[in-house]
């Protein structure tokens, strides 16, 4: 048992060591302005590049052990190549101390229920397998795949085997912290209580708080801590550019990460509006040939290609499931009609239309329109889910009002008016979501806390530090680590007693025959393909699928009535 914990726990840290080697590696050879004491971010450029890598390999091998393995030691290679500006004493106690609590949320016996049905299965596929085309009728989940996916995948070696899948949310959540905690710190030191301050404290206790059980984080929760952090430093400029070169680089690497977690979030383009618009009024600096002058820019424009282009060969489609984007020429697409019905059922379930144990009797159809669904949505999500978080994020707030309301100082006007920009989009977005999609997982955690944040912090800056303000502060930061600690030992006790899980025995996740479902598919089109007579341009193997090899490469047809 002891060893067990000991390979996992080695397997962990190497992990997360190497994702900082290969974040090195990217700022030498990009040539990208990221400081060495910014440890967080060097991280987050770590899991860019290795998502850009994993994506465009994909393309033409699996990634089974030996390739992850040479991956991995890559990583470390190049961790030791540049140890004079990992390990001071600062970086280390932030990797070490920030990685180790968060491993007590890595123990986990039960996951959330989208990932056995499709986060295993494609990570596992990506293991087993180099592209195939056409995959997405397999599983309504191989039509969307996120980023995270492809991280997992280069997470799978031997011993541990496919049981690090759940690690990428933890190098998200744990960089991220790094870069909250250390902007604390260095306001803390500046003694200042600007709003940026502020909204890196309110976001660090709201996700180790609010996230604090990884089981949960699918793809949602991971990209929505992103967002917050991207929002952080846009505001942060307040409409004064001479950070520009420093917060540029953190924009793209974030905003790249975001949209290849989950394209949806495209949406959150709209925050570059007015981003642009102050570049453009800006001449005289030349901030524009500054961002076309640097290589993260025309790397994550190729990243995008490479997520469409999976898109494209998993379904047809350049941006599932946007129907006007599918091409139903290519033989293995999904037809119009179905992707229509698609989005027609993912509102129809954000919007309270199915769940667990209930199904509405009206037609999803005329459910989601003209609001038939609000009242339903109202009795059963908004009492069950979204009262019970405003009511949080209203505590949260009083509490930093009643401990950091002092003397009152003056601040300048156009600081107001940059914060009500933002503001106005923030609302807007909350309109989308609310009319679309309105589950807090689809961005609604990000989009409700940040209605009470902005105006919080930018009050809150208005008042002059205390003497004891330190103290708040770090009392406040240990009462959340202490919170997320009670709240996954309490977890783990829940899943001993109640999933019978032996956490003696076993660290791992729990697993059956529905996590390897499509990779059993998979070897029977493979091998059907085999015994198939191969003189034959298609050869019908399947009572719904045809399967036709083009190029060396694989490609599955579903059969239409």
């Amino acid at each position: 048992m002891v060893s067990n914990y000991l390979i996992f726990f080695l397997s962990y840290f190497l992990i997360v060591l190497s994702v900082i080697g290969h974040g090195f590696l990217a700022i030498k050879l990009s040539k990208i302005n990221i400081s060495k004491d910014e440890i967080g971010f060097v991280g987050l450029v770590g899991i860019f590049f290795l998502i850009l890598y994993s994506y465009l390999t994909h393309f033409f091998i699996s990634h089974g052990y030996l390739h992850n393995i040479i991956f991995l030691l890559i990583g470390i290679i190049s961790l030791y190549n540049f140890r004079s500006k990992v390990f001071n004493k600062q970086n280390i106690t932030y990797i070490f101390c920030v990685f180790s609590i968060i491993f007590l949320a890595f123990v986990i016996f039960k996951t959330h229920d989208d990932f056995g049905y499709y986060h295993f299965p494609y990570s596992y596929y990506l293991n087993k397998f180099s592209m195939i085309i056409g995959i997405g009728p397999l599983n309504l989940g191989f039509r969307t795949p996120s980023s995270i996916f492809y991280l997992n995948s280069l997470f799978y070696f031997p011993y541990i085997e496919y049981y690090l899948y759940h690690i990428s949310v933890i190098l998200i959540m744990g960089f991220s912290n790094i870069i909250l905690i250390s902007n604390i710190k260095n306001h803390l030191e500046k003694e200042k209580n600007n709003q940026f301050f502020f909204l890196n404290f309110l976001t660090f206790l709201f996700i180790n708080i609010f996230f604090y059980r990884i089981a949960e984080h699918g793809t949602d929760r991971s990209a929505q801590i992103l967002i917050f952090l991207f929002l952080i430093y846009i505001l942060s400029l307040r409409g004064n550019y001479k950070n520009f070169e420093n917060i540029l680089p953190k924009l793209i690497i974030l905003l790249g990460i975001i949209i290849s977690i989950k394209s949806f979030y495209v949406l959150y383009l709209i925050f570059l509006i007015p981003f642009i618009y102050y570049l453009f009024l800006d001449k005289k600096k030349n901030l524009i040939p500054k961002i076309f002058n640097n290589s993260l820019f025309y790397l994550s424009i190729f990243l995008g290609f490479c997520v469409v282009l999976v898109y494209f060969f998993n379904t047809g489609c350049l941006l599932y499931p946007i129907q006007q984007t599918c091409i139903t020429a290519v033989e293995w697409a999904i037809p119009k009609t179905e992707v229509s019905a698609l989005n027609t059922h993912y509102q129809w379930w954000s919007k309270a239309g199915g769940g667990p144990g209930y199904r509405s009797s009206i037609e999803p159809e005329i459910y989601i329109q003209n609001f038939n669904w609000l009242l339903n949505w109202i009795d059963r999500y908004f009492f069950n889910k979204v009262s019970d978080f405003l009511l949080s994020l209203s505590f949260i707030s009083i509490i930093f009002i009643l401990m950091f309301k002092s003397e009152k100082l003056k601040l300048k006007k156009s600081s107001f008016q940059y914060n009500a920009i933002y503001y106005y989009l923030i609302l807007l977005l909350f309109f989308e979501w609310f009319l679309q999609h309105p589950s807090l997982r689809y961005g609604g955690y990000v989009i409700i806390s940040l209605i009470f944040f902005i105006p919080l912090s930018f009050f809150l800056s208005k008042y002059k530090t205390q003497d004891n303000f330190k103290l708040k502060v770090v009392s406040l930061c240990l009462l959340t680590v202490l919170i997320f600690l009670g709240r996954n030992i309490d977890r783990i006790i829940y899943e001993n007693k109640f999933y019978k899980a032996n956490f003696k025995e076993n660290m791992f996740f729990f697993t059956d025959k529905i996590h390897f479902r499509i990779h059993d598919k998979l070897n029977e089109f493979s091998k059907n393909y085999q015994d198939c007579n191969l003189d034959k341009d298609k050869c019908l193997n399947d009572k719904d699928f045809i399967i036709k090899k083009s190029n060396g490469k694989l490609i599955i047809i579903k059969t239409r009535n």
